[in-house]
């Protein structure tokens, strides 16, 4: 009985190993798997002491004028200083960026609009978000800070501009 236990063990760590391997070369396997956080520093963002909070906005076509009520709102003055829109991410088919890219405004020409990445999706719907648009906040040591649908309401968007100005200010340390 003792000499079968080995060989038991060791034919279990080879299938193991086997279905292991087998996942990571699978198309959206192990190997390709990233998250929320993953793909927003694969964006590129760079961040420096003082720098504004990096914002991202999730958006589709099919709710432009929501999306378009955001974007003013993150242009007005009290959030152009302390937030910085780094890129906007689009669900929906690739086409659908052309139409998208049409309706921004002047200002958000030089951002990258991007089909946001699966795994985000993936992250933001386990978190409860499951419309768009989406605001995504993350500080200068690039973590994610806060992540909200868009404010309904002008109440809504005093909130969220208190809950950014909490996020921005820092104290003065001796």
């Amino acid at each position: 009985m003792r000499r079968t236990i080995p060989w038991i063990a060791a034919a279990s760590a080879l299938v193991l190993a086997g279905i292991a391997l087998d996942a990571a070369r699978a198309p959206g396997g192990a190997a390709r798997h990233t998250s929320l956080l993953t793909a927003l520093q694969s964006v590129g963002t760079t961040f420096a002491p003082g720098d504004p909070i990096a914002a991202t906005l999730l958006l589709q076509r099919q709710d432009c004028s929501g999306n378009l009520r955001l974007l003013t709102w993150l242009n007005h003055a009290r959030q152009r200083g302390a937030l910085r829109l780094t890129v906007l991410w689009h669900v929906g088919p690739p086409r659908d960026s052309v139409a998208i890219r049409a309706l921004l405004p002047r200002w958000t020409r030089s951002i990258p609009l991007l089909p946001a990445p699966q795994a985000a999706l993936d992250d933001l719907k386990r978190l409860g978000h499951r419309s768009t648009p989406v605001l995504l906040l993350q500080d200068e040591a690039g973590r994610i800070r806060l992540a909200t649908q868009s404010p309904r309401s002008p109440r809504e968007a005093a909130g969220l501009r208190r809950a950014i100005e909490g996020l921005t200010w820092m104290e003065d340390l001796p």
